[in-house]
């Protein structure tokens, strides 16, 4: 856990829209998350911690930057089949257990997942030590860069998917240049690399990869790099953020992007989600808002839109939304998979929280 993390958390709650009809529990929430991180990241011992709807381990032993160890994946055991095929669905109690395509598995057989991860159609790709790894259907483990890398407490890259296909976008360092790849999963094979030129590598972050081009922020703002041609182009100043991209539609938080390009704009909060289409906005409500006027708005058939209680939200890897819903805040909670655009709702599981709000992989809404 890192200043960095911290720093995404602060900002993912401070960007959070209260919920219409109940504004004082949504901020009182809040506070209260808010304390509840701010704990775990200044905790010395080794502790499970709540981070932008994944886990995150602290450890008192993690090396400092520049320390030279040689990377242990003797924690990585096989967890057994796991059943993607309607989804990875992945929900739990954080610091209780993950439940992963249906098997519900305890966090500490987990304790590798962070803000860095993302969950795909092939399985989750995830950091250990700066090196990009994933997990499978099978349960496996698999290294998905061989050699030596820098090992950079203060690098946090994230990793990208696209839609509802098997490539993904991640970046590492070695020897303190930083190298992005575009990797297609389902043949292992890496579509392109290329090593950017960044002002200060530490703070390059990937925010999203749509059609095989890659987003990609520093601390000079954000550019796009096409991975098919190797071009780079300007996109946004320093100030904004893109919160999601998903076919040609870019949802944006902060000022309007200075060189758009040919892609569509929708303003939105840094923790929105985009519907696989690009047609619709997932943004802490179970109705989903259309990003052009010919389109209508989706209701789901479960949550706060249609009388259930609090809710939380997010897109598994089939395209579908999973909601996490309630009757009062602080009880028990039924998990749904709703399809869209229908927004026909199955239940797919419960929860009784002690750990903390229901969450789901790689975000907090």
């Amino acid at each position: 856990m890192t200043i960095d993390l911290r720093d995404l958390i602060e900002e993912r709650i401070n960007a959070v829209p209260p919920a219409a009809g109940d504004i004082d529990r949504v901020r009182s929430a809040g506070r209260r998350i808010r304390r509840r991180r701010r704990t775990g990241v200044a905790s010395v011992a080794t502790a499970l911690v709540l981070a932008g709807g994944t886990w995150a381990v602290i450890a008192e032993d993690d090396p400092m930057p520049g320390e030279d160890m040689a990377p242990d994946r003797t924690s990585f055991a096989s967890l057994g089949a796991l059943d993607f095929s309607e989804g990875v669905r992945a929900y739990g109690d954080p610091g209780k257990f993950v439940s992963l395509g249906g098997r519900k598995i305890p966090a500490e057989d987990l304790e590798w997942l962070d803000t860095d991860a993302v969950a795909t159609v092939s399985g989750i790709v995830f950091f250990d030590d700066g090196r990009p790894m994933l997990l499978d259907g099978s349960g496996d483990y698999t290294e998905l860069v061989k050699g030596p890398l820098d090992q950079a407490p203060g690098f946090h890259p994230t990793a990208k998917a696209e839609a509802a296909e098997p490539v993904v976008a991640w970046a590492t360092l070695r020897d303190g240049q930083a190298t992005i790849t575009v990797r297609n999963l389902a043949t292992g094979e890496d579509v392109a690399n290329v090593r950017p030129d960044c002002d200060r590598c530490s703070d390059l972050v990937i925010d999203g990869i749509d059609g095989g081009v890659v987003f990609v922020r520093d601390s000079a703002g954000t550019r796009t790099w096409d991975s098919a041609t190797g071009e780079w182009s300007d996109f946004a100043g320093s100030e904004t953020r893109v919160a999601d991209v998903r076919n040609g539609v870019v949802l944006y938080t902060g000022p309007v992007p200075t060189d758009p390009g040919e892609w569509s704009l929708v303003a939105g909060a840094v923790d929105s989600q985009l519907s696989y289409d690009g047609g619709h906005v997932l943004s802490w409500s179970s109705t989903l808002e259309p990003t052009t006027p010919d389109r209508a708005q989706i209701v789901l058939e479960r949550g706060p839109a249609v009388g259930d209680g609090p809710g939380w939200w997010t897109f598994d890897t089939d395209g579908s939304v999973l909601v996490a819903t309630g009757k009062n805040y602080g009880g028990d909670y039924t998990v749904y998979d709703c399809v869209l655009p229908a927004g026909a709702c199955e239940e797919i599981g419960a929860l009784a929280p002690n750990g903390g709000d229901p969450m789901f992989i790689g975000n907090d809404m």
